[in-house]
C-alpha cells in the first residue's frame, strides 16, 4: 500500500493524527551530515518521541517536544511530551532550540500550514515523501525549502519485512524575515550512514 496515496487521500484512510512512528534509523542517519553532535533542536510533532531517540544517537539534543495528542509519556524520562499544538507555537516558545526536525503529519493541508507556520520561527527540518517536490502544490512553498536530503524507504512498522513503496526526503525550510530563499533548492544524494560503528536498529 502507498504511503503516499495515504497521505494524498486516494487510499484508505491513515491513522489518527498521522501517527507513524520515526522508528527506522536510516531517518535520522541521513541528517548526520546536516545537523551535527550538540545541535539543539524542537520537535513540535512528536508522537510518542521515537525520532527523538533516534537523534539522540548521533549526539543531537533534544529541548522539547510536544504533540497534539502524545503517544508516550516521556522520552527517555528526560520529560514528559508536552500536549499543544504545533500550529500556536509562537517566537517566545522555542527555548534553547535553534531548529525545528519533525516527521510531521503528511496530509497537504495540515503539512502545508506547518511548514508556513513553524519556518517562519525557526529553520525547520521535515521528513515526508519525496515525490512532494514534484506536485503543483509543492511550487508555493518552493522558494523558502533551501534544501532537499534524500532518504529513500523507510519501515514504519517494527517487524515489517518489506520496505513501502514510496522514498522519503528531508525538506529544510526557512521563511523567517531576512533569510535569504535558496536559489535554487540544493538537492542532497544520499550517501552512507554517516557514524561509524553506532548501534542503529529499527525501535
Amino acid at each position: 500500500m502507498s504511503v503516499l496515496g495515504q497521505a494524498m487521500g486516494t487510499q484508505k484512510a491513515r491513522k489518527r493524527n498521522d501517527f507513524y512512528p520515526t522508528i527506522d534509523p536510516r531517518a535520522a542517519q541521513a541528517l548526520a551530515a546536516f545537523l551535527p553532535p550538540g545541535t539543539v533542536y524542537a520537535e513540535p510533532c512528536a508522537g510518542a518521541g521515537d525520532l527523538v531517540q533516534l537523534l539522540d544517537v548521533l549526539g543531537l539534543v533534544c529541548d522539547w517536544a510536544m504533540e497534539l495528542e502524545p503517544q508516550g509519556d516521556c522520552v527517555r524520562n528526560r520529560w514528559p511530551i508536552a500536549r499543544g499544538n504545533a500550529l500556536q507555537l509562537g517566537a517566545g516558545d522555542v527555548g534553547a532550540a535553534t531548529c525545528f526536525v519533525t516527521n510531521p503529519p503528511w496530509n497537504r493541508p495540515m503539512l502545508h500550514a506547518l511548514i508556513r507556520h513553524l519556518a517562519a520561527i525557526l529553520p525547520t527540518w521535515m521528513l515526508f515523501d519525496a515525490s512532494w517536490k514534484h506536485t503543483q502544490q509543492a511550487a508555493a512553498l518552493g522558494p523558502i525549502c533551501t534544501d532537499i536530503v534524500s532518504v529513500g524507504r523507510l519501515k514504519w512498522f517494527a517487524g515489517s519485512k518489506y520496505d513501502p513503496p514510496d522514498d522519503c526526503a528531508w525538506y529544510r525550510f526557512d521563511a523567517r524575515a531576512g533569510s535569504e530563499p535558496a536559489e535554487p533548492t540544493r538537492f542532497h544524494f544520499r550517501r552512507p550512514p554517516a557514524v561509524a560503528g553506532a548501534q542503529l536498529q529499527l525501535i
